[in-house]
């Protein structure tokens, strides 16, 4: 249709060609970019041995299991155990510092201690755990609270008599939250940070929902259907790589379930193990530049399955899952068969006319940001429910905290159970001040 011609379809003041030709390339640049955003496609997860994982088996599988795919579909198993033992591990660490370790060092639950300083003295939060107000003078980190107060402690043993004059001369302050703010915007980018890795989780929960459930190949040898390829090749410089395709398409119930319990399961559960974890980290961090680093640092966990598929997979497995080809779930010729006239008529309506509002508010609200927003008090709200206890004036402060009385490693206990048998006697509660 000549882009002279608006009678037809226009309903605001005329235009140019030029103008028309941009609405037009507007039009179909949100089309198809905003479906591919609504309806997507699905795919593996590039990159990754997650990824690897379920390509490899499949393309192996439509090639009727050759001796080196064979191999290759193995060694990815190999790779993908290796990766969830490797963030099992860190993962249990991370539990043991918060769980063991902080016990042992005498340790409470940090919780809201010192969130409120520029109140103090008179508002909650005030009372910092060795049950004294909270000053900025007298704020400092654990380890130098720690130390401070065992060089009190220790003078007060050795000069009994002279307790009065030591506990005058020698403050050791206050343990409690440099910025409690600060705090909160880190957990913010540290949730920010997961959310990719939570997306490409569920990718792979639609993946195995929408692909059909049938024995179809992964893999095809594509000549031009224009010509020979050979002559194909001479012409455009193709190599002969270029006419293997692979793309995703059916595969079997049995690969299915395999590929849920092996794959998704594992992934899901380490995001969620991390995030729980994460969140008690950073609520645990007193200091400023300390929790802005660890926000940054925690995310490495997740990171560590691409590590592991571009450090120990070969360049066959490489180029096979990074070039398999998405399967959309949407009719692109729809689009593309569309009249030109249409579309700008659509956009016209849609985009410039009567329904440009509803259009606007489809697109201002940010998904991905409320999706943080939510999750993010979820964790926060668990932290809290678990460590902390609330004080008569609103304040949070931490539970009795007790050494732990087993102090075998079982990585098991350090992610999920935590201490399960403790000393009876705890070696901090709740100052008289708190109550």
């Amino acid at each position: 249709m000549p882009l002279d011609s608006q009678a037809s379809y226009s309903t605001l003041k005329p235009r140019t060609d030029e103008e028309n030709n941009a609405y037009l390339g507007c039009a179909k640049a949100l089309d198809f970019l905003l479906l591919q955003e609504k309806v997507g496609s699905v795919g593996p997860e590039k990159g990754s041995v997650y990824g690897a994982a379920v390509v490899i088996p499949q393309i192996a599988r439509s090639a009727g299991w050759p001796g080196s795919m064979l191999a290759l579909t193995i060694r990815c198993y190999c790779f993908l155990l290796i990766n969830i033992l490797l963030q099992g591990f860190l993962l249990s660490m991370i539990g043991e510092v918060q769980h063991f370790m902080n016990s042992f060092a005498g340790k409470m639950h940090l919780c809201d201690f010192g969130a409120d300083l520029q109140n103090c003295p008179d508002g909650p939060n005030c009372r910092g755990p060795g049950g004294t107000a909270y000053t900025f003078p007298r704020l400092y980190g654990y380890d130098v609270w720690s130390t401070r107060s065992f060089i009190r402690d220790s003078l007060k043993a050795v000069f009994p008599h002279h307790k009065d004059e030591i506990d005058a001369a020698a403050d050791p302050g206050e343990y409690g939250l440099e910025n409690y703010y600060c705090r909160l915007v880190c957990c913010f980018i540290f949730m920010m940070g997961v959310l990719s890795d939570l997306r490409q989780s569920l990718n792979t929960l639609r993946l195995l929902y929408y692909i059909p459930t049938q024995n179809e190949p992964w893999v095809r040898y594509e000549s031009p259907e224009w010509g020979d390829h050979r002559y194909c090749k001479s012409v455009h410089d193709w190599r002969e790589l270029n006419l293997v395709k692979f793309v995703v398409a059916g595969m079997p119930l049995s690969w299915k379930l395999v590929n849920f319990l092996v794959v998704f399961l594992p992934k899901i559960s380490i995001w969620l193990i991390l995030v729980n974890s994460g969140f008690h980290f950073l609520m645990e961090t007193a200091g400023i530049v300390d929790v802005i680093m660890n926000a940054m640092a925690l995310t490495f966990i997740l990171n560590l399955d691409e590590m592991v598929f571009v450090t120990l997979t070969t360049v066959a497995v490489q180029h096979m899952v990074d070039n398999t080809e998405d399967m959309p779930l949407f009719e692109e010729s729809i689009l593309e068969d569309e009249e030109e006239d249409q579309i700008l008529l659509r956009y016209e309506q849609d985009e410039l006319g009567r329904n440009k509002y509803k259009s606007f508010l489809n697109i201002l609200v940010p998904k991905r940001l409320l999706t943080c927003i939510v999750l993010m008090p979820v964790f926060l709200f668990k932290y809290y429910w678990s460590n902390c206890i609330r004080g008569p004036d609103g304040s949070w402060f931490s539970q009795p905290m007790f050494v732990p009385a087993d102090i075998s490693f079982r990585p098991w206990n350090y992610i999920f159970s935590g201490i399960e048998v403790k000393e009876k006697v705890p070696f901090w509660t709740m100052p008289p001040s708190h109550k």
